[in-house]
């Protein structure tokens, strides 16, 4: 049997000064799931300094962090290694850019980002393959929805993981979508004012640019200024202008609006923000085959260059409200 992995202990450096030791171990012991971490932390196996160690234990530079037994990598198969490798394959022809911070992929529709119920394979099982030419896990910093499509962006350190994260958590990075939705929009500009989430107690605001439509559909330029969780769906939705092959918002009164498309046309289509380096960086991914299918069947223009995806008006949008 071959091991290929042993964990006895470490002293934790000063990227991890004030994390959590859950934190800590989610980063670097990476071939065990979450909960069975917290597992282990329960029982006592995880110490630091000596002492047992809750979830919620802070570290501090210097501090050693041990185990009071070997925590190993299942051995691996000739069948599991083959498994990895298409994996591997799979993930590396999602990249469409890569340079010593990040990694963008082109996620297709209905592949998860992380793991869940019922879900096996993710984005984030996939990451020791995008390692390239350096030995630290690559790390996700943010989530689009599992239906969704386009672009995700992967951090390929701890360092520019924070950086990134923070600007995301800070909505400095401008995210700008691209979708068909059902029937024609009351407005061909719209800054739409929702309060969505449970009891409808959360602020959201989504723009919208019509660039092309007919007497059934609307092809549509988006920015979400929040980050709600299914915000852009959950918006359109409100406004009884399913996004095309929705299935998550069905209800009696906008069934006639669910389409029996196979796949969500939402795609993540650009990003843009300052860069480490204090340029200014904008990354897009081409639109899925099946988006691209429909924009032709539909007789919309298909050369997004003739389109102003911008939103340096959106001042003088309509204000939708819902309150």
């Amino acid at each position: 049997m071959v091991i290929k992995k042993k964990i006895k202990s470490w002293t934790v450096s000063d990227d991890y000064n004030s994390h959590r030791v859950d934190y800590w171990l989610k980063k670097n012991i990476s071939f065990v799931t979450y909960p069975t971490l917290c597992k282990l932390l329960r029982k006592g196996v995880v110490r630091v300094n000596g002492k047992r160690a809750k979830n919620s234990t802070v570290l501090r530079i210097g501090d050693k962090i041990n185990f009071t037994r070997i925590i190993q990598e299942e051995p691996s198969t000739d069948r599991k290694d083959k498994y990895n490798t298409k994996f591997a394959e799979f993930i590396k022809n999602l990249v469409v850019y890569k340079d010593k911070y990040k990694i963008l992929l082109n996620k297709p529709a209905g592949l998860a980002v992380q793991g869940g119920t019922n879900i096996k394979l993710n984005v984030d099982i996939m990451l020791d393959s995008l390692k390239f030419n350096l030995q630290e896990r690559p790390k996700l910093v943010h989530r689009i929805d599992k239906q969704t499509s386009g672009l995700l962006m992967i951090a390929r350190s701890l360092n520019s993981s924070r950086y990134y994260g923070e600007l995301f958590k800070k909505r400095k990075i401008e995210k700008v979508y691209l979708a068909i939705v059902h029937g024609k929009l009351k407005h061909k500009e719209g800054r739409i004012d929702f309060k969505i989430g449970k009891e409808k107690s959360l602020s959201s605001l989504t723009l919208y640019k019509v660039l092309d439509q007919n007497n059934e559909l609307s092809f549509l330029v988006i920015k979400p200024i929040t980050g709600r969780k299914h915000q852009i769906r959950d918006h359109f939705n409100s406004l009884r202008n399913h996004i095309y092959g929705e299935t998550k918002f069905k209800s009696l009164d906008n069934s006639e609006f669910i389409s029996n498309a196979n796949d969500l046309h939402l795609h993540a289509y650009s990003l843009k923000f300052q860069e480490q380096d204090k340029s200014i960086k904008k990354i897009v991914a081409p639109l899925p085959n099946f988006f691209m299918a429909t924009i032709t069947k539909n007789r919309f223009e298909n050369d997004l260059s003739k389109f102003d995806l911008e939103f340096t008006n959106s001042e003088n949008f309509k204000l939708i409200k819902n309150d």
